[in-house]
């Protein structure tokens, strides 16, 4: 399918509000038209003066919530995944939003996220959810640690056979979730109200800032590897690493970040990060093998030996500490719980399933 058949046609001699090198009438994606928009003071504004624009950008959409389908369409999805992140980056990014919570800018993401959560809804399975805390938590993580995105085999071929280039290609498509999990644990922390919960989060953030030392923030940690697999090429910043993420990897990114925004995400944001911390020791076990294997530094490989065993003990500790808190006070909260859980499992599976198909080329 091509966007350039699916474009609506431009409209010439409108008069444009801003003088930019591209309007939102040539761009032939609405990615494209939505990164053009945010570079504007006032995104809303800018469309009610220009109702050629507006109109326009309502096209794009269109033609992206119309034919979404998940992994069915490479495509749409990448323009789905792409605008989402984008915007998501967007609000969370200290002083580059400068109409954070434009209405135009919020109108787009909810409906986007409106296509893409209903899909992911729909492959997720119906299950008998234990209902007493406890209990819920113990299915849960039995459920994660046995779905087979947690153990998947792409993990002990990076262990055991990929080549330094494909380890690069690998963490250049990481760089939607690892490089920024300390604010979203930050972010998550807001309005919690229940201390117990508030600390686990608070801990969690704590491990990731290095415990105040900042030679060890897991950020900094992690730029280690990423400087020695030659992630960033030149001048290259953080973003234009990003442009060049797969949707399976947008994806991954914005399973997390939809929480973010949101207040009522929280429990979904709980499922889904809990998912990240469960999973991730067995996975950074076999990733460490992979860089002794490739002769990478012990400083390289710093970040994920920490996490070895500090994301067993987070994983527990968010099952005790916060999960089974939110399910005590309120029960139903554990399907939106599964829900998150889902989300990050999914997500992870299609992830995977592209990284197989990438080295199997």
């Amino acid at each position: 399918m091509s966007f350039d058949a699916l474009s609506p046609e431009r409209v010439d001699n409108v008069a444009q509000p801003f003088d930019l090198p591209l309007t939102l009438e040539d761009s032939q994606t609405l990615s494209q038209a939505v990164n053009e928009l945010l570079k504007r003071p006032f995104p809303y504004k800018s469309l009610r003066a220009n109702p050629a624009e507006s109109q326009h950008l309502s096209q794009l959409i269109d033609v992206v919530k119309k034919h979404f389908d998940g992994p069915n369409n490479d495509k749409i999805a990448y323009e789905l995944h792409k605008t989402l992140n984008t915007i998501y980056d967007y609000h969370i990014n200290a002083y580059s939003a400068a109409s954070q919570y434009d209405p135009i800018v919020m109108e787009i993401m909810l409906e986007l996220e409106e296509v893409w959560i209903n899909y992911e809804k729909s492959r997720t399975p119906t299950v008998d959810i234990p209902r007493e805390p406890k209990a819920f938590t113990r299915w849960l993580k039995t459920f994660v640690n046995e779905h087979p995105s947690s153990s998947h085999g792409i993990f002990k071929y990076l262990a055991n056979e990929s080549s330094h280039d494909e380890m690069s290609f690998f963490f250049s498509q990481e760089v939607t979730i690892d490089p920024r999990f300390d604010d979203l644990i930050a972010l998550m922390q807001v309005g919690i109200k229940d201390p117990g919960v508030k600390m686990e989060l608070a801990s969690n953030f704590w491990d990731e800032m290095g415990n105040g030392k900042e030679e060890d923030v897991h950020t900094r940690l992690f730029s280690h590897l990423y400087k020695e697999l030659s992630i960033f090429i030149g001048d290259e910043s953080f973003l234009d690493v990003m442009d060049r993420a797969s949707w399976q990897a947008l994806a991954c990114g914005n399973t997390l970040l939809y929480s973010v925004p949101h207040r009522k995400n929280f429990p979904i944001g709980l499922g889904a990060l809990g998912t990240v911390e469960l999973i991730s020791p067995q996975r950074f076990k076999l990733l460490t093998k992979g860089f002794k294997r490739l002769g990478l530094s012990d400083t390289a490989s710093q970040y994920h030996i920490a996490h070895i065993s500090i994301d067993a003990r987070h994983g527990n500790g968010w099952l005790t500490n916060a999960i089974v808190p939110m399910v005590a006070e309120n029960n139903k909260v554990a399907d939106e719980i599964f829900f998150g859980a889902m989300l990050r499992l999914n997500t992870s599976m299609d992830y995977c399933q592209f990284m197989e198909k990438q080295f199997n080329n």
